[in-house]
């Protein structure tokens, strides 16, 4: 193995505040809003908690389009990640301790199951910015208002100018 090969596999990588403190925020139960830019690690909150846990609770990861989910199945499964995918035009493994799927794919598997318990442990929305959409926000306020209360949230934007406001939002709905 060549040096350079050997230095790539030893690489730590910390997590930043920001991100440490969602984390945390998420191994104790509690519903987690990230607004962060483009590029600075939304989603590593998710992978950090998700492998600190040992995929220990059911995780749903809603993204606004099937590129977007069908890039992210591809790189947790090249991982070696048990993921599943649903999108509407294909569905692989939906039993998977996670699955990354569009939010409008799969909104009935979100909010139904209120008598036996929510099917996720963790909903993740990736873009919530789409709730101010005209066209699309009525799903991502839909499934939110009607997500099953045990069922933890996890949501992440980079493009989202009052994230204060959808926190009060969520504290208002309970």
């Amino acid at each position: 193995m060549r040096l350079e090969e050997l230095s790539s596999l030893q690489q730590l990588v910390l997590p930043d505040r920001w991100q440490a403190e969602a984390i945390q925020a998420l191994r104790s139960g509690k519903d987690v809003i990230v607004d962060a830019p483009t590029g600075a690690g939304k989603t590593y909150v998710f992978e950090r908690w998700a492998e600190q846990t040992n995929f220990s609770r059911r995780s749903l990861f809603t993204v606004p389009t099937r590129a977007l989910a069908n890039d992210k199945f591809a790189e947790w499964r090249a991982r070696g990640w048990r993921a599943g995918i649903t999108t509407g035009d294909v569905t692989v493994d939906p039993g998977a301790p996670l699955v990354v799927a569009t939010l409008e794919a799969v909104q009935h598997r979100v909010t139904g199951g209120r008598e036996t318990g929510p099917e996720f442990r963790l909903l993740v929305i990736d873009e919530y910015q789409w709730l101010a959409d005209p066209h699309r926000g009525s799903h991502y306020e839909g499934v939110i208002m009607a997500v099953a209360r045990e069922t933890q949230l996890l949501l992440l934007s980079g493009a989202v100018g009052n994230p204060e406001d959808v926190a009060a939002w969520l504290r208002r709905l309970g």
